[in-house]
């Protein structure tokens, strides 16, 4: 049935209905329903008909739309942490280039905090991160699988950067995360790349190198990883001049110069 017209035309249309849909409900749901909405996100993005293009189209609204309700509904990732612990955690959340993947792990670093929500707590930082780890070794270090799709370079990149997000503001967790960018830094320059499902490493290991060089001032990572809604308001990931690559590229490149580093 996948080629039928009828259904084809259907396939073409839902992601258009789905866009009108979301941005017209955003305009008045409330924390109820924003919650609601992310779990049927969640929920759907795993069970979608497979018509050619289709899953594509539709995960690129989804997590649109779903970053839409974290951004105007920051508790969702604390109220919601079950499930997004559970969608992390699922080898299939890569499918489609890891789109949804990267919005949910994206979300959770930024969102997973005391500052935007005070029932935060160091436990669920902790939970989180052990989840994210495994899953970031499972796409990098482990055996290849049929089971499970290859990553893209920024599925890894946004994994590393919401690990080293939760290690600033739960601190007792930045020489585990050091360890494990240090291993992830040898495996982007080894010129044995055959176990990685990753097509380009050179984001990786850039990254993972502004990544550690912040590691080295906790303060300032804390800073730079978790701004105050007075420094991230209203232009923090809007402005190039204000943006989190720019601030990990100003860091890395003071932490080279004083200790004498080429740069990275």
């Amino acid at each position: 049935m996948a080629g039928c017209a009828r259904v084809v035309q259907c396939a073409e249309a839902v992601p258009t209905l789905l866009q009108v849909l979301f941005s017209s409900v955003a305009q008045f749901a409330d924390g109820a329903l924003a919650n609601q909405l992310a779990l049927a996100i969640l929920d759907r993005s795993d069970s979608l008909y497979q018509v050619p293009g289709y899953e594509a189209r539709v995960h690129s609204v989804l997590s649109s739309q779903f970053l839409a309700l974290c951004e105007q509904h920051p508790a969702l990732v604390v109220e919601l942490a079950r499930e997004l612990l559970e969608f992390a955690g699922s080898a299939s959340s890569t499918r489609s280039g890891g789109v949804m993947l990267t919005s949910v792990v994206w979300a959770i670093g930024e969102y997973l905090s005391v500052s935007w929500d005070r029932r935060c707590t160091v436990e669920q930082i902790n939970k989180f991160f052990e989840a994210l780890e495994a899953l970031l070794f499972e796409v990098t270090q482990s055996r290849p699988s049929t089971a499970l799709p290859k990553c893209p370079p920024q599925v890894i990149t946004a994994l590393m950067t919401t690990l080293t997000k939760l290690a600033s503001r739960s601190q007792d967790l930045i020489p585990r995360v050091s360890l494990f960018l240090s291993k992830m830094r040898t495996l982007a320059q080894s010129p044995a790349m055959s176990s990685v499902p990753c097509e380009d490493m050179g984001a990786v290991r850039v990254r993972t190198t502004e990544l550690l060089n912040l590691l080295k001032m906790p303060s300032v990572a804390q800073f730079v990883l978790t701004p105050s809604t007075e420094v991230s308001e209203p232009r923090y990931h809007r402005d190039t001049n204000t943006a989190l690559p720019l601030a990990l590229r100003t860091v890395s490149r003071l932490v080279e110069k004083e200790a004498g580093l080429p740069p990275g």
